[in-house]
């Protein structure tokens, strides 16, 4: 677009320059093609007000233990994002399941809907699971943080802090056999360090003595398709694991 524009302005420049402030037509203009005196506009109705958003939309948990500790924490006001949160977004899926995937926070989309990987990160996610013969209803989906950051950004280690028991004791009531952490930031985290994501992949760890898989964000592979490549040796990794 910016080059088009510059286009533009160099030929009336140079239009100037050879004919002064003259504009010459190939035919004259006809008295029914002449320029109207621009009608007066009525002002616009304001819109209507939107409907405010719920702030406590309510996702049922399939299990009692998981729907209890929900009720428990759902009005969570530890720090700033309680006041800034749609909704508290707890987790969801299979209460049984031996596979847990982790991201560092609610986005957008999350905020709205109340539930983890909604969107195109959550289909693209979806798309992941069918490729190793899983789905939601095998694994369950949670974040580190329960709310949504402003503007997405990454959660402050003070937030980490307050809302990890919380994680935690998802653990505690799941029992998952392995965790998956879905991006840098999920596995920077959890494992409280700053290596970066290369290297993340590349090393065997473990959180809450269960084995940890640290694999691309699918946000991050919408951006950027060619790690999709490296993200399937890191599924793969997981199937081997769950065969096992």
């Amino acid at each position: 677009m910016t080059n088009v524009i510059d286009e533009i302005r160099h030929f009336f420049e140079h239009y100037r320059r050879v004919y002064g402030q003259s504009i010459f037509l190939e035919q004259p203009l006809k008295p029914d093609r002449e320029l109207a005196e621009p009608r007066p506009q009525k002002p616009k109705a304001a819109p209507p007000p939107k409907p405010a958003v719920s702030r406590a939309k309510h996702i049922p948990q399939r299990s009692p233990e998981l729907e209890e500790f929900y009720r428990q924490i759902k009005d969570c006001q530890k720090c700033p994002l309680g006041k800034t949160r749609k909704n508290f977004v707890f987790g969801y899926g299979n209460p049984k399941a031996e596979v847990m995937f982790i991201g560092e926070a609610p986005g957008r989309e999350e905020d709205e809907q109340g539930l983890p990987f909604v969107g195109a990160a959550g289909k693209l996610l979806d798309k992941m699971l069918q490729a190793i013969g899983l789905s939601r209803d095998d694994v369950y989906i949670a974040n580190v943080l329960k709310c949504r950051p402003p503007n997405n950004r990454d959660p402050l280690p003070d937030e980490v802090v307050k809302c990890e028991p919380y994680l935690k004791k998802q653990l505690e009531l799941i029992q998952p056999k392995i965790l998956v952490a879905l991006g840098r930031v999920a596995g920077q985290s959890l494992l409280k360090t700053t290596d970066s994501l290369s290297r993340l992949r590349s090393t065997e760890h473990t959180y809450q003595d269960k084995p940890l898989i640290i694999t691309y964000h699918p946000a991050a592979l919408l951006r950027n398709p060619r790690w999709k490549a490296q993200s399937w040796e890191d599924l793969k990794k997981l199937k081997k694991l769950l065969q096992k």
